[in-house]
């Protein structure tokens, strides 16, 4: 952990909004529409990634379509299901939190607050899908967020829950990156720095 921790960056799909299962739920629904097999391994290549990312550059049934029709689809089919709830600890920590805050999601920012609703209100900076040329894994977010809060990145802790996720803080020198377990296996989230079982052990960390 760096001696003084400068900034706190979290994830929001699947770290602060328990909605991982609602979004493999989206796309099962999709998939189904277009006559596609979903597997789990098809729909873990989306999680923490901005879906034209994958539409567009990874192997796939959708190979050839177009990307933002596509992109629309999914929109609608988010659209058709009930909003997910907050992570367990999520509210306590983002509303105790005494450091500043930064959120860094492949979502845009009307998901964020769809999600989040006034707690969106307590980030010093929000970094959503639109602001970057390249998604996570890319470091490009959290790069982009260190450098709108004014902080080195070594000096700042991000916490995630997908290997994406991960990927892009270590790619962007985050001083401490956390997995929380859950989405993915401890494995999968090996290259952290620490794997928590949910964000109640964030704060102890700061």
């Amino acid at each position: 952990m760096p001696e003084r921790v400068a900034a706190l960056l979290l994830d929001l799909d699947g770290t602060l909004v328990d909605s991982e299962g609602f979004h493999r739920q989206v796309f099962r629904n999709w998939f189904a529409s277009r006559g596609w097999t979903a597997t789990d391994e098809v729909l873990a290549g989306f999680t923490g990634r901005r879906a034209d990312d994958v539409l567009a550059h990874s192997p796939g049934p959708w190979a050839g379509e177009d990307v933002q029709v596509m992109l629309g689809e999914l929109l609608a089919a988010m659209a058709a299901l009930p909003r997910p709830d907050l992570a367990s600890g999520a509210e306590e920590l983002l509303r105790g939190a005494r450091l500043p805050l930064g959120l860094v999601t492949s979502a845009n920012t009307d998901w964020a607050r769809t999600c989040l609703d006034d707690l969106l209100d307590v980030f010093a900076v929000v970094v959503t899908r639109d602001d970057v040329t390249h998604g996570k894994p890319h470091p490009e977010p959290y790069q982009l967020a260190c450098a709108r809060l004014g902080v080195l990145a070594r000096d700042c802790v991000a916490v995630e829950d997908a290997p994406a996720g991960v990927a892009s803080a270590l790619g962007a020198g985050i001083g401490t990156v956390v997995a929380v377990a859950g989405t993915f296996s401890n494995d999968d989230l090996a290259a952290a720095h620490l794997i928590v079982d949910g964000l109640d052990s964030v704060p102890g960390l700061l």
